[in-house]
């Protein structure tokens, strides 16, 4: 019988109620005791999620579908912040590379959408892709599911994982702001019987020093990249702007240092909005219904979605109308570019297509007040 505990992974003792004698409990290896890898420690943590000491949503385990690659991740999850979390899982890590296997399954997958992650999930859970949303979207107590970042967290994962080589490169990688970590799940078996106790514990970073430590690699690790981005953002964002107002529209755009450029228009709860999508190479130029009520927006969509065939007239574009997360929905046209939302014709078709939007569903939305 397996049981799950919160324990520090070093010997520890069982005190007799009656004779207040204490028994040594020492650790064993998952390879005395007879422990498979895949058969045994992956199906528990695919119940049992926790026992890799936080909450996690297992979005599939033995994932494979690289390209040209046959290799296969042990477990993909979202923790609850949001971010894709790599597992790569060994009864004992000595000699096996772990880590440079994690960090390639980490470059495949940071090119994954919360669109894939949502199809993995329904092919795991052998469920619908709403149903899988829905999971998504409790999981994380969010009513629309945010786009997935670039930078997926690492977590290696062993019964034992008394490896220098392994350890110090992993010291090292997080100096770059790379989250990665360690985490040794140690067996126990309880003196006379057959039970095994499994103890889980961090060993990089330390629990203790956990929350200090990841506040000082993140902001070394931010210096430079956060000034950067929102200073590159804030200059994409006011060339739009100068190409937008000077088309004398009844909106004026201003500027921002986020990945969006939002102009409101006095409907509440509705917005014209600019989107960067540096992964899928384009910006998106949209109108969003973001009232509490579901059917509201539902009822707003459908409206301009009988519109679409005007909306879109003359334009090279599809319109895309549907749903987003569970209450919003959003319209809005995909401005392609072919390696960097920087390039110089972007602002101009960026501002271009939103005149369009703007003039042909603003009478339309004004109808909905």
């Amino acid at each position: 019988m397996i049981e799950f505990a919160e324990l520090d992974a070093h010997n520890f003792y069982i005190v007799d109620p009656m004779s207040q004698e204490l028994q040594k409990v020492a650790p064993v290896s998952f390879s005395n005791i007879g422990i498979r890898e895949r058969q045994d420690l992956q199906s528990w943590i695919t119940s049992h999620p926790e026992l890799m000491g936080e909450a996690l949503l297992i979005i599939t385990s033995e994932f494979s579908r690289f390209d040209k690659s046959d290799r296969r991740l042990d477990f993909l999850a979202l923790d609850k912040n949001g971010k894709l979390v790599i597992t790569e899982l060994k009864l004992d890590a000595a000699g096996t590379h772990a880590d440079l296997q994690a960090i390639r399954y980490a470059a495949f997958c940071s090119t994954m959408t919360m669109e894939n992650v949502v199809k993995e999930l329904a092919r795991f859970d052998k469920t619908g892709e709403e149903e899988s949303t829905e999971k998504i979207a409790q999981f994380l107590d969010v009513d629309e599911l945010p786009e997935l970042g670039n930078q997926p967290r690492i977590i290696l994962a062993a019964g034992s994982l008394d490896d220098q080589e392994i350890t110090s490169s992993v010291l090292w990688l997080r100096t770059f702001g790379l989250d990665i970590s360690c985490m040794e799940i140690t067996p126990y078996r309880m003196p006379g019987s057959d039970q095994i106790i499994l103890v889980p514990k961090y060993i990089i970073p330390l629990p203790e020093a956990k929350e200090y430590q990841v506040r000082v690699e993140q902001k070394e690790a931010s210096k430079a990249s956060s000034s950067k981005s929102q200073t590159e953002y804030s200059s994409f964002w006011k060339t739009v702007a100068d190409e937008f107002n000077q088309m004398g529209t009844e909106l004026t755009a201003g500027t921002s240092k986020r990945i969006y450029l939002v102009m409101r228009f006095g409907i509440p709860n509705v917005h014209y909005e600019w989107v960067i999508r540096s992964k899928e190479k384009r910006i998106d130029v949209a109108i969003h219904f973001e009232d509490q009520d579901r059917e509201i927006n539902l009822m707003r969509l459908k409206i301009l979605t009988q519109h679409e065939a005007e909306i879109k007239k003359g334009l090279d574009l599809e319109l895309h109308c549907e749903p987003w997360g569970n209450k919003w929905a959003h319209a809005k046209f995909h401005v392609p570019f072919q390696s960097d939302y920087r390039e110089p014709e972007i602002p101009r078709v960026a501002a271009e297509t939103m005149k369009l939007l703007i003039k042909r569903t603003m009478p339309i939305l004004r109808t909905l007040r």
